[in-house]
């Protein structure tokens, strides 16, 4: 399995170009032979002619296109040294919607968390494309970062998303130098874990990666915030995880790790549905 395909919206703001850098990056480290670019948008604000034929409705097109334009545009620039095929793919329509349906061409998504992500018609909601897409989604962080994922902090928790995510993660857990799996857990549930975390590791060793393990005793509701500071202390450039083990109503309710590890904007973050 590798990963041989990446997938990213591109859309025009300030940070655009840190992120198509980070994107030539993933695609020279994981050794990819091809970057889908995809540029979506959809008019906006929305025209009072309901049905999408007058020239107002038009008007909104167009200018949508134009953007798409400049963003293709910024996506050949980007990666026009990288070894890998760059590739561009454009769609009218809303961009959380238009990364799920072109998911199908790749193996991975590559995603961003921007100030700007909640504007619906111009950015794609990350949580929207990690739900949707069926891929593992790689989240870059807000601003530029070389992506090396030499040492990477996996997540644990014995739930059917993670026993997933260890499988879809071995393309990148395979380059890495260091591999630490560590997991959160109450006290009176310590050797359970302890047990789990060996299990994983033997896993992870039959497919040629050496793992340690870290268990540590956390609080209620600490986890995620909890694994993103094991991650700076352990100087993990990546963290990946299985996301929403709990519904995603009570994860947005309650907080939950996956909207914690979201949060951690500074580092690259892997995650799996």
């Amino acid at each position: 399995m590798a990963y041989d395909t990446l997938l990213t919206h591109v859309a025009m703001d300030r940070g655009c170009e840190a992120r198509l850098r980070m994107t030539a990056d993933v695609a020279r480290v994981l050794g990819c032979g091809e970057v889908i670019g995809l540029g979506a948008q959809a008019p906006w604000p929305f025209s009072d002619e309901r049905d999408g034929t007058g020239p107002d409705f038009e008007r909104l097109v167009q200018s949508a296109r134009s953007d798409i334009a400049v963003s293709e545009s910024a996506f050949r620039d980007a990666l026009a040294a990288a070894t890998a095929t760059a590739s561009w793919r454009s769609e009218i329509g809303y961009p959380s919607d238009v990364v799920a349906a072109h998911a199908r061409a790749a193996d991975l998504v590559l995603a961003y968390r921007s100030n700007e992500a909640t504007v619906s018609f111009a950015y794609a909601d990350p949580e929207i494309v990690l739900m949707e897409a069926g891929l593992p989604v790689l989240f870059m962080p807000a601003s530029y970062a070389e992506f090396k994922a030499d040492t990477v902090l996996f997540a644990w928790k014995n739930t059917r998303e993670a026993r997933r995510a260890a499988a879809l993660a071995l393309p990148v857990l395979s380059k890495a130098r260091r591999v630490l799996v560590a997991s959160v857990c109450h006290e009176r549930d310590l050797a359970g874990v302890e047990q789990e975390l060996a299990d994983i590791a033997r896993r992870l060793s039959r497919h040629g990666v050496a793992a340690t393990t870290l268990a540590e005793v956390g609080a209620p509701g600490s986890a995620g915030s909890r694994l993103v500071r094991i991650a700076e202390t352990d100087g993990s450039e990546l963290i990946f995880a299985g996301a929403y083990g709990h519904s995603r109503l009570r994860e947005w309710a309650l907080g939950g790790v996956t909207r914690d590890l979201l949060s951690a904007r500074d580092r690259f973050v892997l995650l799996c549905h």
